[in-house]
């Protein structure tokens, strides 16, 4: 039997799952994030996200167990939107999810009339490259950035033109 995707748009009751699953420390060594508490992110959630109308983030479920998170953003704009976050439980990677999640993200913008999709990783990310690129992505510029834990490293921009109903 396969397994059933499902993407939801994230809730307060999620927001114990994204602190737990952002609080790994395989996560927060690949996102190069620092520990938050769940009562901060429960503070974001209520204070930025849960009405940004540029921003939108999913709680993607496998079977219904939440297993992965994702932030697309740039929906305010025109032309290109971002995949600006994409975490999924260790237990659960390289099984399909990364995939999965990309192809929701490039369907929820298109369906939006988004043209372009872009998204950005770090140049220790190989997982994230791989996938980036099995999708159909290309590099389309390298600059040194600040991460969220103070350290510098090449971060890598991803595009992919969209295809469009005619």
């Amino acid at each position: 039997m396969k397994e059933t995707i499902n993407f939801n748009i994230i809730e307060e009751k999620d927001i114990q799952f994204l602190s737990d699953l952002l609080n790994n420390e395989s996560i927060i060594a690949a996102l190069h994030n620092e520990k938050m508490p769940y009562d901060e992110w429960l503070e974001v959630y209520r204070k930025y996200w849960k009405n940004d109308t540029d921003e939108k983030h999913f709680i993607m479920f496998c079977d219904d167990k939440p297993v992965g998170w994702l932030k697309i953003n740039g929906l305010d704009g025109n032309g290109t939107a971002w995949l600006s976050m994409l975490a999924i439980v260790p237990e659960c990677q390289r099984k399909g999810l990364g995939t999965a999640a990309v192809s929701f993200f490039e369907k929820y913008i298109s369906d939006r009339g988004f043209s372009s999709a872009g998204i950005n990783t770090t140049e220790d990310n190989s997982a994230a490259q791989t996938l980036y690129e099995k999708c159909g992505y290309e590099v389309t510029d390298r600059s040194e950035s600040v991460m969220g834990d103070g350290s510098k490293m090449m971060s890598y921009t991803f595009f992919k033109k969209l295809k469009t109903e005619n």
